[in-house]
């Protein structure tokens, strides 16, 4: 997945690159259509970190921010004109208000919600729902970008500032404090 720092490919390196220096360095070895290519990720990437931001459901690859005062339900494509639901991110449930369409998928969405009420946590920083499928209890939110414990939820600065004694107790990963 593309950042604002990505690592470099070499193994055992930590260097960090910005956006624009892989752009410089594509760019000044003539390889445009890489650079190209990596731009469409970068973007596309930083669109689907957006609260606001919704692809078109009816695949014509067109997106776009759904914003103003009031985030509205239905999203009208600028390219094809079709109708998406913004909560649900499908073609609009046309006669159907979003409460209607719930109840009538609802083995469906009680299933959904099920699964992420079992195998998600709400990120601290900013509410977003974030599923842990491997690797160590330390997370970084990819909206956001808050880093906490996975265990009790602490925050990773503190951690790291202060010790494991900033863990929640009862976390496997908390050590008292010894001064």
């Amino acid at each position: 997945m593309c950042n604002d720092d990505g690592k470099c490919p070499e193994i055992d390196c930590k260097i960090k690159f910005g956006y624009h220096t892989i752009k410089y360095v594509l760019q000044h070895n003539h390889n445009k259509e890489v650079f190209d290519r990596y731009d469409r990720f970068y973007t596309q990437q930083k669109l689907e970190e957006m609260y606001e931001f919704i692809w078109c459901a009816h695949r014509c690859g067109s997106g776009q921010l759904n914003e103003g005062q009031e985030i509205l339900n239905i999203m009208t494509c600028v390219k094809c004109h079709r109708k998406t639901c913004f909560e649900h991110k499908v073609e609009w449930h046309e006669g159907l208000t979003c409460a209607q369409y719930d109840e009538q998928t609802n083995v469906s969405v009680r299933l959904t919600k099920q699964w992420i009420t079992q195998n998600t946590k709400s990120c601290p920083g900013c509410s977003a729902q974030i599923e842990k499928d491997a690797g160590c209890d330390h997370m970084t939110c990819i909206k956001c970008k808050h880093e906490f414990c996975w265990a009790c939820l602490a925050n990773y600065n503190r951690i790291r500032r202060d010790g494991n004694h900033r863990h929640d107790q009862n976390c496997k990963h908390y050590s008292a404090y010894n001064s």
